[in-house]
């Protein structure tokens, strides 16, 4: 490969790594044609992409990207990326599936918001409920005590008229 032409793929690489919301490296040594087009059909829909990489060119993109991050290890064998540039959660969901189903993609690692993790904490990312169940769970955790409270507060005066009744056929009992 020129020089040039080199230079211009360690570009684009580069720019792949800065423009995305997280990085899941992968293994894909075992993947066929047919199969990289269903794995980039899926990974569309959640608006990621599958880049294979050659390892030197990537590592050397890595290097100038990630300064503070030591990807030696991750650019050994047959190595791609796969960036999410929306939802790193759907992301690792659709990762775990395409494992499950075809098993052709071994996850060595992701990066998020410039901090690199493994392979086992990036899988556990796809065991997180997505982000629109997570907003739904805060919002009932903020308004269940809310709702309890204005539940409290309504009961307060009706207790108080079913005091006031029992106090008031007492006394007329007595006379």
């Amino acid at each position: 490969m020129i020089k040039s032409e080199k230079s211009g793929k360690v570009s684009a690489i580069k720019e792949e790594f800065l423009n995305n919301k997280g990085l899941f490296f992968t293994d894909h040594s075992n993947i066929k044609t047919s199969q990289s087009v269903i794995i980039r059909d899926r990974l569309y829909d959640v608006e990621a992409t599958l880049v294979i990489l050659k390892n030197t060119l990537g590592s050397i993109a890595a290097s100038e990207v990630f300064k503070d991050i030591e990807l030696g290890s991750i650019f050994k064998g047959s190595t791609s990326v796969v960036a999410s540039h929306k939802d790193m959660i759907a992301t690792a969901k659709i990762i775990k599936e395409i494992i499950r189903e075809f098993d052709v993609l071994k996850l060595k690692g992701a990066i998020i918001d410039g901090k690199f993790i493994s392979a086992s904490d990036a899988t556990m990312l796809a065991n997180l409920p997505s982000k629109e169940v997570l907003i739904s769970q805060v919002i009932s955790g903020i308004a269940g005590p809310i709702y309890m409270l204005v539940s409290v507060l309504s009961n307060l005066p009706q207790k108080l008229v079913m005091t006031l009744s029992a106090i008031q056929k007492e006394k007329e009992k007595v006379n």
